[in-house]
């Protein structure tokens, strides 16, 4: 008896701690496992250099890409500005004896029409608003920004239905209108913030109040004094510059600030065509050959009307306002 419980014993616990080995071992085994496949998945610090690096190389490529891509966009609706500009110039001149939008004449009804090219850049004289939102306030669009009541009567807009044809989407600042010569470069701090209208009645009336307002209400500079019957390939408007626009031929180079940077400039022609002038460079000689272009076509023409003097060309019957 004393023999076979002390073999009986020994075998109990064998089995026990058989069991419990067994029962410990699969845990060990998957958290043995575990350890061992974190330790796998585990990033050193130079596979996280190179992760960095590659994120950071696709970022730098995609960017730029991005930012094209958006002034592709904001370059189709400036020009989309500047269509919707042509066809309202154009139906304008069919209710006004074939003239395009034009400041009156202060010096009287007689005024040649050379004398009269003149005047249309001068503020405010004769009643007449500043620059082009003068001419798009008391001209184009009168009925609803001059006429007494006009709003109170709910005056419809003649031709230009939508107010933020105006600005250019890409264009952040512009020189006071006449301020500073063509070839000069203006910083930042004399130039005035761009600001969209949502009536025409809020455009500015004087030079007094624009100069209030110290805000840039236009992105375009306008040719006044052409008529329909002109040729359809001679340029009416186009993309500001952040310089003095209103001499001819006066592109003389373009910057990362104006309205599409150094690539080129949106021109809107007689026939209400938009065209795309691209540009190697902002540099003087590339933007004066594009100016030559248009103005080329303009310049050699012998004046139209016979009161203008004999020594003058037919640029000298038009003027550029901005």
């Amino acid at each position: 008896m004393p023999l076979s419980g002390a073999l009986k014993h020994p075998r109990v616990r064998l089995q026990s701690r058989d069991r419990v080995a067994q029962a410990v071992d699969p845990l060990s085994r998957v958290l043995s496992e575990r350890v061992f496949t974190s330790g796998r998945r585990a990033f050193t610090l130079i596979e996280l250099l190179i992760v960095i690096a590659i994120i950071g190389l696709l970022i730098s490529i995609l960017v730029p890409a991005l930012s094209r891509a958006r002034e592709m966009s904001r370059r189709a609706i400036c020009g989309s500005n500047l269509r919707q500009f042509g066809i309202s110039l154009l139906q304008y001149s069919q209710d006004f004896e074939s003239w395009l939008p034009a400041k009156g004449a202060p010096l009287g009804s007689g005024t040649a029409v050379w004398e009269l090219a003149q005047h249309q850049q001068d503020a405010s004289l004769n009643r007449w608003g500043p620059g082009f939102a003068g001419t798009v306030r008391d001209v184009i669009e009168r009925k609803v920004t001059r006429e007494a009541g006009s709003e109170e009567r709910g005056v419809a807009v003649s031709y230009l239905p939508d107010p933020k044809a105006l600005l250019c989407p890409s264009d952040q600042f512009n020189n006071k209108p006449n301020a500073g010569s063509s070839d000069q470069e203006l910083p930042l701090s004399a130039l005035w913030k761009t600001g969209a209208v949502l009536n025409y009645s809020e455009l500015p009336r004087t030079s007094q109040e624009e100069d209030r307002y110290k805000k840039s209400f236009t992105s375009y500079f306008y040719i006044a004094m052409w008529r329909n019957d002109d040729r359809g390939d001679f340029l009416v408007m186009a993309d500001q510059s952040n310089k003095n626009d209103t001499t001819t031929g006066s592109w003389t180079g373009l910057t990362n600030d104006d309205n599409h940077g150094t690539r080129g400039m949106n021109v809107l022609l007689l026939d209400s065509h938009v065209e795309w002038t691209q540009m190697r460079s902002g540099a003087p000689a590339d933007v004066q050959a594009a100016s030559r272009r248009f103005w080329g076509l303009i310049t050699p023409v012998r004046p139209r009307y016979p009161d203008t003097p004999s020594d003058l060309n037919r640029s000298a019957e038009v003027q550029t306002i901005e």
